[in-house]
């Protein structure tokens, strides 16, 4: 079991990244919220909604992700990170292979995470995986 927080961090990435079961290192009662204004945006209150919907609803449009810590800051429970997350599209094509990284905050308490807010890039969101063009305005 991890120790750390940043370690409870690291190996819930390991386990989204090989398949391992990373369910088990989040509470409950865990919290994930996606900011921005993509269809994946929102407040997942709950496993059974962060599992039922927002998983569900990225695997329409995400056929494969792949998760690279780029740098974890913290001290207590909450952990900071900057991640690479990269993959292919249902519709196969590749998104975020330049690696901008995106920002996450982790609430770890007794080695499970309680809450997870993501910084994605919402154009990259928008444009690669629901196909949507910004034209301007004339």
């Amino acid at each position: 079991m991890p120790s750390s927080p940043k370690d409870v961090v690291r190996e819930f990435v390991a386990r989204l990244n090989d398949g391992g079961d990373p369910w088990t290192l989040l509470s409950a009662t865990a919290v994930v919220t996606i900011n921005g204004t993509t269809p994946l945006s929102g407040r997942y209150p709950g496993f059974a909604l962060i599992r039922g919907i927002l998983v569900d609803s990225a695997r329409i449009v995400i056929a494969s992700l792949k998760v690279r810590i780029d740098q974890l800051i913290g001290t207590g429970p909450r952990v900071a990170a900057l991640l690479d997350l990269s993959g292919r599209s249902v519709a196969g094509t590749a998104f975020n292979a330049e690696g901008r990284l995106c920002g996450c905050v982790f609430a770890v308490n007794a080695g499970m995470i309680e809450e997870v807010i993501l910084f994605p890039d919402t154009s990259l969101i928008e444009i690669v995986l629901y196909g949507r063009k910004y034209v301007p305005d004339v």
